[in-house]
């Protein structure tokens, strides 16, 4: 007996990154886009909603990918668990605390979520071997480059590694006797620094540099398309709804 498709809406939807979802997850098996949540300034088109209650009334859908943007993210996630819907969240702009909010609802509802500052999988693989090259140098700087659309900095990638090689231990940077121009040093996060560049024609590249006394070690990730994040998102669509916790990354749901 052949298992129902999963019911899956997309707010977001008109975004650059939310069309590119959207267009393959009508397309992937087990999958049934069923609705998705634009902004309400004009008309609608099918299977297009502006309110999230209209939506999950209507389109009953099972889960909720969301590409929007931060605060407004927020309050649709929450909203989405109210209703029983569970949250596939790619929207950057989370603090630490928005996600305890986050992974608090979820865990109340016993509903899965999953949150992920990057679904592509050489983010992940990017995050693996800095989590592992971590431990064996003192020194660690992240360099992230993004289109000079992008709202935030540090990216939610860029913060993710840094925090993620900062709980490794003790890292320290140098520090420079005379700094000449505020923040020429870049930003620090636990002892590892982030440096932010904004340029045209840039998808989004993410560098980690790790070096001690006598050697240094680094490895980039570049995305050239945003195709490379439906992989992630198509995977965390099929594992979100045998989850009844809040997940943050990918880590834990892809082998």
């Amino acid at each position: 007996m052949s298992l129902e498709p999963i019911r899956v809406a997309v707010a977001g939807a008109r975004g650059r990154t939310g069309s590119v979802v959207v267009e393959a997850l009508r397309v992937a098996p087990g999958l049934n886009v069923v609705g998705t949540l634009v902004r309400p300034d004009g008309v609608l088109g099918e299977q297009e909603y502006d309110s999230l209650a209209n939506l999950a009334a209507q389109a009953r859908p099972a889960v909720l990918v969301d590409f929007t943007v931060f605060p407004a993210s927020k309050a649709i996630v929450l909203e989405a668990i109210a209703h029983g819907i569970r949250p596939v969240i790619g929207t950057t702009g989370y603090s630490e605390r928005d996600l305890q909010e986050v992974r608090a609802a979820a865990e109340a509802a016993r509903l899965g979520a999953v949150y992920a500052a990057n679904f592509s999988i050489g983010a992940l693989l990017l995050m693996r071997f800095a989590k592992m090259a971590a431990p064996y140098f003192g020194h660690a700087e992240v360099i992230e480059t993004h289109h000079t659309g992008k709202k935030d900095a540090p990216s939610g990638t860029a913060l993710a590694l840094a925090r993620t090689i900062g709980g490794t231990g003790p890292h320290r940077r140098a520090r420079a006797e005379l700094l000449r121009v505020e923040g020429a040093c870049g930003a620090d996060v636990d002892g590892v620094g982030i440096h932010s560049l904004r340029l045209p024609g840039v998808l989004g590249v993410h560098e980690v540099r790790f070096a001690g006394e006598d050697e240094s070690v680094s490895a980039a990730h570049t995305v050239t398309s945003r195709r490379a994040f439906v992989a992630g998102v198509t995977h965390a669509v099929r594992a979100v709804v045998s989850l009844n916790r809040f997940v943050e990354g990918l880590e834990d749901i892809l082998p």
